[in-house]
């Protein structure tokens, strides 16, 4: 009697399934598109779509692991205003650049604990609760600074590090106007999809924003996981604001505000799903790229009917294309 072997799966529709797949298709359709516009393809516009993306991104990243552990974090632009704070603050006033860097990812982190905490201690769902929480952080650092704006003309090295202009690769390349801080992202992004794709611990996010009473079943701690994934979260906020203060030498109140909607629209436009249980890191940072290059488009076609100003109708629009077409990929996969 022999035994029958399964078929391995085409190459071609083992990718089709993966959470990047969509996403990826999506970018490569539209930048062939927008390819045709007048000074798309100039290094200006493709350095500008990129230097764009890196604060979102750097959001993006820990809010994709958190909707792919089925939850959600609506105060991480507030956050990302705690660090700015924090690193901007204490890097005007002296303070050891390490010092100013723990500080605006600890804070940030620690908050991000107490979402979780919360979330896990009240069972009340993750979207009333970081929004709550989100205008307490904005009132909280509205009591810490003074309501006033915080602004530096100093140049300090740090600054240089973590958002620098790339003076090296403007020199070979003309108009490449490229920052550190794309540096960081890449890192980031690379390490935590790493993190999820190759870790016990990454598994246990995609088993419980699966299923997370069969993941308790099998053992994994759900409410320790999410937790986790808010202090991450928060963590990769603060580092956000760090990243924006070093670039603009300022930081308000209201800084961050929206971020948190564009990163989860990023996250669905890379393939995230907003029940839980799928997603990609890679896939999100291709959602951030995907936006960040239909704003520029839209700014050098000039269209009267869809100005800049009114740019979220295209990134609605865009979610939802994307979301149709993510479907539609893995359903004919």
């Amino acid at each position: 009697m022999t035994r029958r072997v399964a078929a391995p799966k085409p190459r071609l529709r083992s990718w089709l399934e993966s959470p990047v797949a969509g996403p990826l298709i999506t970018f490569l359709l539209i930048f062939f598109l927008l390819s045709f516009v007048p000074n798309f393809l100039t290094m200006r516009s493709v350095s500008g779509i990129v230097n764009a993306a890196t604060l979102t991104g750097m959001i993006t990243v820990g809010i994709t692991l958190l909707m792919i552990a089925g939850e959600f974090d609506l105060s991480a632009g507030a956050l990302m205003a705690v660090g700015a704070f924090l690193y901007g603050g204490l890097t005007m006033n002296g303070s050891p650049p390490l010092v100013a860097l723990l500080m605006a990812l600890i804070i940030p982190g620690l908050l991000g604990a107490f979402n979780g905490l919360l979330l896990v201690w009240t069972g009340i769902p993750s979207f009333i609760v970081t929004l709550g929480t989100q205008f307490i952080y904005r009132g909280a650092l509205w009591v810490y600074s003074g309501g006033i704006m915080l602004q530096t003309v100093q140049q300090i090295p740090i600054y240089d590090v973590f958002n620098g202009r790339m003076d090296f690769i403007a020199d070979l390349i003309k108009d490449a106007n490229f920052r550190t801080a794309l540096l960081w992202l890449l890192g980031v992004v690379f390490l935590f999809q790493y993190i999820l794709t190759r870790t016990r611990f990454g598994n246990h996010v995609f088993a419980i924003g699966g299923n997370p009473g069969a993941a308790k079943a099998q053992g994994v701690n759900v409410n320790r996981t999410k937790v986790i994934c808010f202090i991450i979260s928060g963590v990769l906020s603060g580092f956000a604001g760090v990243l924006l203060f070093s670039q603009y030498k300022t930081a308000k109140i209201a800084t961050g505000a929206g971020e948190e909607l564009k990163a989860i629209a990023s996250a669905v436009v890379g393939g995230a799903l907003l029940t839980g249980g799928e997603g990609s890191i890679v896939g999100a940072l291709i959602g951030v790229m995907l936006i960040s290059m239909l704003r520029t488009g839209i700014i050098l076609l000039n269209l009267p009917f869809i100005p800049a100003d009114n740019f979220e109708a295209v990134v609605g629009v865009t979610i939802v294309g994307a979301a149709i077409l993510n479907n539609w990929i893995r359903s004919r996969a």
